[in-house]
């Protein structure tokens, strides 16, 4: 049976892989992981492309074998094969979209998502990936800032290809004011102004602190995007991928519940939007309902 929720409440997609490209139907890209592109289609470490010297032989050997795949014999620099994919990526993903906005959020996952790439030994080992460099703080890192810019260059050439309009960005993990500043100024430095070119930045809500301070956060960006499992796993202290706990994962609850309030509150005030991202809101029928209630017609997921 279908309920009114379900009438009311529209889905759209989190692309994370290229073969999404073929096999969506209409509900639309909602946002663009690239992390999850850099996994599924790349499958190299960030910072191979800037620090290829550093690998092992053994590494550097089945580096070549996968771009000569690629390429053929081709010789290719490593880090345009780089910039060349995840621009003909999005590319594809924005002309895909039409008119709609497409919405891009940046790398910057925390380390343990990157270990099984080729060239993971790169990465360094983090007592807490959890609440380590991620976000903001991954890409100011002195370390990573030279693939960060890898990424920027590749989003400006997808703009200058399609015409830039509808390629939007989404910055994730941003702790504080301090961080958020940081972020525009580091965008700004690589050509991506915002503002330039009708470019839109926005903020990944995942942190409790987003919600708390959204008033002054949305100053800093053209609108926020929240992600309901990070902020109910940092609200409510629990780790969603130790198998011990998975019965206290609740992203109902009613302190998330606040949280959103707060977020929706704010975005009411503005102009702006405020997008809703949690893949597993068919498993949230109270979710739902209030989203619903709160006047929210569509989730990212």
């Amino acid at each position: 049976m279908t309920t009114q929720t379900e009438l009311t409440l529209a889905t759209t997609t989190v692309l994370r892989n290229a073969q999404q490209l073929t096999t969506l139907s209409n509900e639309g890209i909602g946002l663009i992981s690239l992390d999850d592109l850099i996994a599924t289609a790349i499958g190299i470490h960030p910072l191979v492309f800037t620090q290829q010297s550093a690998l092992s032989q053994q590494t550097q050997q089945a580096l070549q074998q996968k771009i000569d795949d690629q390429y053929g014999q081709q010789t290719v620099a490593l880090a345009e094969y780089y910039v060349a994919m995840l621009t003909e990526l999005l590319v594809s993903a924005a002309r895909q979209q039409g008119d709609a906005s497409l919405k891009v959020q940046l790398a910057g996952a925390y380390s343990e998502c990157r270990r099984q790439l080729l060239g993971a030994e790169l990465e360094g080992v983090e007592s807490n990936p959890q609440l380590g460099l991620r976000g903001v703080s991954f890409c100011a890192d002195a370390n990573y800032r030279p693939s960060f810019a890898l990424q920027c260059e590749a989003i400006k050439r997808a703009r200058a290809t399609v015409g830039g309009g509808n390629i939007e960005l989404v910055v994730p993990f941003v702790r504080t004011f301090s961080e958020a500043a940081t972020m525009i100024d580091l965008l700004a430095e690589q050509g991506l102004c915002r503002g330039a070119n009708g470019l839109k930045v926005h903020m990944l809500c995942s942190v409790p602190a987003n919600a708390l301070l959204a008033d002054t956060f949305i100053h800093y960006f053209d609108g926020f995007v929240v992600d309901v499992e990070q902020l109910a796993q940092l609200a409510l202290g629990q780790d969603f991928v130790n198998p011990h706990f998975n019965y206290r994962v609740d992203t109902q609850n009613d302190a998330v519940m606040q949280l959103l309030k707060m977020l929706l509150a704010v975005i009411g005030n503005t102009s702006k939007d405020c997008d809703i991202y949690y893949s597993a809101i068919e498993q949230s029928p109270r979710l739902q309902r209030w989203l619903v209630d709160h006047e929210v017609t569509t989730v990212i997921c």
